[in-house]
């Protein structure tokens, strides 16, 4: 028979087992790590679904104000003998600020000529990033060191998407079937959401970036999207600003700034 008090000096004994010490140690640390993770998910899906809902509000206003500036319009007497409509006219198609100082100075002009990139060095490091259909539409590709994070980042501009595609659609509606929509320019294209969204919807794009990373990224977009998508885009090494020269630029990902030199 055991005694009562050596049961207890083995119980003891094995709860003070280095080995037991350290499972359950792992144990603890693994729960943590658990209850962090499932928290930092459901932070992620809260912003997703908010920004979401700001996106399907801003929607519903839009289409509540297009519905009161119908009402407000005044009603035409249909025309029996149509005409023909005159293609528009470049004062129509051409929207010029007159603040705006449009002549290129002697510097410019002496710099080499501005060629975009061509042919490139596929990175197995840089992969697809793709827009949530269900948020963004039309649906497109992107390239990123990050793909997991490349919807994250659309869902928090689901609202600017949706302006540029209304923006696009109405446009191409004014103009009729063969009208020129005009081109569009993205000037710090980052990996390219802008700019192969903006080609998806039919627009020819020159897409400015300076930081290498990213740049390198925005060209593998057209590795990834369709060939009628990818030959819209232009992309080019250089920035865009008031001064011409050579710079650098320093700093992180969201804090980076030029130095000149």
């Amino acid at each position: 028979m055991v005694s009562l008090s050596s049961a207890k000096k083995r119980g003891v004994a094995s709860i003070g087992n280095p080995s037991t010490i350290l499972g359950i140690t792992l144990l603890a640390f693994t729960l943590l790590l658990l209850l962090f993770a499932t928290d930092t998910f459901q932070s992620h899906r809260e912003e997703a679904a908010i920004a979401h809902e700001a996106a399907l509000l801003r929607k519903q206003e839009l289409q509540q104000q297009q519905q009161q500036q119908q009402q407000q319009k005044p009603r035409v007497q249909p025309n029996n003998n149509p005409q023909p409509r005159p293609p528009p006219s470049s004062s129509q198609t051409t929207i010029i600020d007159p603040s705006t100082h449009y002549q290129v100075d002697e510097t410019c002009t002496a710099l080499p000529p501005l060629r975009e990139s061509g042919t490139f060095f596929l990175d197995t490091r840089i992969r697809p990033g793709i827009s949530t259909p269900d948020v963004i539409s039309p649906s497109f590709r992107v390239g990123s060191y990050y793909p997991d994070k490349v919807q994250y980042h659309m869902a928090g501009d689901a609202a600017n998407f949706y302006l540029i595609k209304r923006l696009v659609y109405d446009r191409k509606q004014l103009l009729g079937d063969g009208g020129d929509i005009g081109i569009s320019i993205d000037i710090g294209a980052n990996q390219g959401f802008y700019t192969y969204y903006l080609a998806t919807l039919g627009l020819p794009v020159h897409s400015f970036e300076i930081y290498e990373p990213n740049y390198k990224a925005l060209l593998h977009g057209k590795e990834f999207n369709p060939r009628e998508v990818s030959e819209r885009v232009h992309v080019y090494a250089v920035g865009i600003g008031e001064r011409n020269g050579r710079f650098d630029m320093k700093g992180g990902n969201y804090d980076g700034f030029l130095t000149e030199g």
